[in-house]
C-alpha cells in the first residue's frame, strides 16, 4: 500500500506539472499560428478594392495589368498564390500567370471558400490545391461594385513552416478541422488522418470539394476521448496527456500532446527507491522468522508423506479405471457382436428367402438330370451340372458373408478402404433390398478411400444406418437411398440418405443415446446408433444426423483420410 501511495502521489503530482506546462505551450502554438495567419488575412480585403482589379473582372481584356499588379503585392507579401475569381468561378487573374501551373482559366467554383465569398462573407478553408497538388489555406474575399458581388479575391497560404517549426522543437502539436481531419500536424504519420471516422454524408461533401484529392482518410478513432478538450488518449499504443483550444476565427482546433512517459519513468524512480526500502524490510522480517521457517519445514516434510500416501491410492484408483475401461471396451465389442447377429436374424426372412430360389432350381436341375438319364440323353447333364454349381456357389457366397459378418472383431487397426467395406455390408443387404423393393445409388471417387479403421466394426457401421434408412422407409411409397463417398485433405466423408419422413429436433437430439429408439416395442432397442457412435470415435472421427432439403434423412460419416497408404 506504501509503494501504491508513493507511485500514485508522484504520478498525480507529475501530471499536474505537465498540465500547467501544456497549457502554456499550447497558447504559444496558438498564439503563433494565429499570427501566422493573419499576416495575410487582411490582403484579399485590400487587393478586392484595387481598380485593376475589378476592371479586370468588368473587362477581361485588361486581366494582363491585373496579373502584373497581383504577381507584385504576392512577392511583397509572400503568400503562396494570390488571384481574382468572377461570379461563375472561374480565375481571371493570377499572381502565377506566367508559371506551369498557372491559375488563370481553372474553374473553381466547387470550392467552398467561392461560395462563402460570393454570398458576402469571408472564405476561410484549408485543402490540397486541384492544380499544383500542394496543400494550403485558402482565404477568400468579396469584391464589391455598386453594393453587388461580382467576384471573389482569394489568396493562398502554404504553412509548410510552421509544421516544420513544429517539427523541429520536438513536440506534439496538431491542428484539426471542422470535421476532425488533421490538417497540420508535427508528427508526419499523422496528416490528413481522422479523430474519428468520417460518416458517409461528409466523406462524399469532402470528396466534391476535391479538399483532399487521392488521400484515403483514415480514422485514429480517438474522437471521443479527444473530445473533452483535456485529459489522457492513447493513439497508436502510445499514451499521451492532451489540451485544446478553438482557433479564434476560424472552426480549426489545435491540440497540444505530452507523451505519458515522463510519468511513467517518475514513477518507475519511485517504485524501484520503495522497492528497495521495502526489501529491506523483508529481510529484517526474514532474519527473525528463521525459527519458524525451521518449524514450516518440518511441517512439510509431513506434508510431503500424506502426499505421497495419496499418490499411491491415486496410482491404484488408476490401475482400477484402467481395468474398467478395458471391460467397457469388451462390452462394447459384445455389443457390438450382439447388435450384428440382431441384424442377421431381421435379415433372416430375406435371406431365407434368396437361398429357396437357388435350391429350388437345384430340385428342378436334378429332376432334369434323372429324365435324362433315364431316357439315355447324357450328353446334355453337362449343362444342368454346371448350372447345379454355379446356383451352390451363389448359395456359398450368401452363406460365407453371413459367416465373415458375424465373426467378431479382432480389435486392431489397420488400413481399410471403405469402398470395400461398403462393398461386403451391400452384399449382405441385398437380400433385404431386394425384399423391401427399395432403389439403391452409389456415388463415389474411382480411387481407394483408405482409413485407420477395423474391417468388421466399420462394416457394422454402414449395416446400422443402411438398416435404419430401410426401417424409417416403412411407409413411404419411393423407397430409394443413396450413398454418396468423398474425400477431402483430411477425411473421408460417407453420406448415406433415404426418401422417408425425416425426423423432429427431439429425436435428432437423442438420436445417439443409448437404449432410445422410435421402433415399436419389441422392434428394437435402441443400442445400434449408440453403438455406431461409439465405434465413429473411436476411429478419430464424427457422426451427426440432419433433415434434407427435400424429404428424408442424412446420416454424414466423417473418418480422417490415411494418405499414402493401401489395405
Amino acid at each position: 500500500m506504501v509503494i501504491w501511495a508513493a507511485v500514485s502521489s508522484t504520478g498525480n503530482l507529475t501530471i499536474r506539472e505537465l498540465e500547467s506546462t501544456g497549457e502554456a505551450r499550447l497558447a504559444l502554438y496558438d498564439s503563433s499560428l494565429r499570427a501566422a495567419i493573419d499576416r495575410y488575412r487582411y490582403l484579399p480585403y485590400v487587393v478586392a478594392r484595387h481598380h485593376q482589379v475589378t476592371r479586370a473582372i468588368e473587362n477581361p481584356r485588361t486581366a494582363h495589368t491585373a496579373n502584373l499588379y497581383l504577381q507584385q503585392v504576392n512577392d511583397q507579401s509572400g503568400a503562396a498564390a494570390l488571384y481574382v475569381l468572377d461570379r461563375s468561378g472561374e480565375t481571371v487573374a493570377s499572381s502565377n500567370w506566367n508559371t506551369p501551373d498557372s491559375f488563370v482559366g481553372e474553374d473553381y467554383s466547387f470550392r467552398p471558400y467561392f461560395n462563402q465569398s460570393l454570398a458576402g462573407q469571408e472564405g476561410f478553408f484549408f485543402g490540397i490545391g486541384v492544380t499544383t497538388g500542394r496543400a494550403g489555406l485558402f482565404i477568400s474575399h468579396p469584391i464589391r461594385q455598386s453594393g453587388e458581388v461580382i467576384g471573389v479575391v482569394v489568396v493562398k497560404l502554404e504553412l509548410e513552416e510552421v509544421e516544420q517549426n513544429w517539427q523541429d522543437a520536438g513536440e506534439t502539436v496538431f491542428v484539426a478541422d471542422a470535421d476532425g481531419v488533421i490538417t497540420l500536424t508535427s508528427h508526419g504519420d499523422w496528416k490528413y488522418k481522422t479523430l474519428s471516422p468520417l460518416s458517409p454524408a461528409n466523406r462524399a461533401r469532402i470528396e466534391n470539394n476535391r479538399q483532399y484529392p487521392g488521400r484515403d482518410l483514415p480514422s485514429l478513432d480517438v474522437g471521443q476521448q479527444l473530445a473533452k478538450g483535456s485529459g489522457i488518449v492513447a493513439i497508436d499504443g502510445h499514451r499521451y496527456l492532451f489540451d485544446s483550444k478553438p482557433i479564434r476565427g476560424s472552426a480549426w482546433r489545435i491540440f497540444y500532446l505530452t507523451s505519458m512517459d515522463q510519468v511513467t519513468d517518475r514513477q518507475g524512480a519511485v517504485m524501484l527507491i520503495a522497492v528497495i526500502a521495502g526489501g529491506m524490510i523483508i529481510l529484517v522480517i526474514l532474519f527473525l522468522r528463521e525459527r519458524e521457517l525451521k518449524l514450516a519445514s518440518q511441517r512439510e516434510a509431513l506434508e510431503f508423506e500424506r502426499i505421497q500416501a495419496l499418490n499411491t491410492r491415486l496410482e491404484e484408483e488408476i490401475t482400477e479405471r484402467r481395468k474398467t475401461e478395458e471391460e467397457l471396451r469388451g462390452t462394447q465389442n459384445e455389443l457390438v457382436q450382439a447388435g450384428k447377429l440382431a441384424a442377421l436374424g431381421q435379415m433372416s426372412a430375406a435371406i431365407a428367402h434368396e437361398i429357396n430360389q437357388p435350391i429350388a432350381a437345384i430340385r428342378t436341375f436334378c429332376a432334369s438330370a434323372k429324365l435324362m438319364i433315364e431316357r439315355g440323353k447324357t450328353e446334355k447333364l453337362d449343362q444342368n451340372i454346371s448350372q447345379i454349381s454355379a446356383l451352390t456357389e451363389r448359395m456359398g457366397a450368401i452363406t460365407g458373408q453371413l459367416k465373415t459378418f458375424s465373426r467378431k472383431s479382432t480389435g486392431v487397426l489397420e488400413p481399410v478402404d471403405l469402398k470395400v467395406a461398403l462393398d461386403n455390408a451391400l452384399q449382405l443387404l441385398s437380400p433385404q433390398l431386394q425384399q423391401e423393393e427399395c432403389t439403391f445409388e452409389r456415388n463415389e471417387p474411382e480411387t481407394p478411400l483408405i482409413i485407420r479403421a477395423d474391417l468388421v466394426r466399420i462394416e457394422q457401421i454402414c449395416v446400422n444406418i443402411i438398416r435404419n434408412a430401410l426401417d424409417a422407409m416403412q411407409g413411404s411409397s419411393i423407397k430409394r437411398i443413396r450413398i454418396d463417398l468423398d474425400a477431402t485433405e483430411a477425411d473421408v466423408i460417407m453420406r448415406i440418405t433415404d426418401t422417408g419422413p425425416g425426423m423432429n429436433e427431439e429425436t435428432l437430439s437423442l438420436l445417439f443415446d443409448p437404449f432410445f429408439t422410435t421402433k415399436d416395442p419389441g422392434q428394437g432397442v435402441g443400442l445400434g446408433l449408440s453403438v455406431t457412435y461409439g465405434i465413429v470415435r473411436d476411429f478419430g472421427g464424427s457422426i451427426k444426423a440432419y433433415n434434407t432439403d427435400t424429404a428424408g434423412a442424412c446420416f454424414e460419416v466423417r473418418l480422417p483420410l490415411l494418405k499414402g497408404k493401401t489395405p
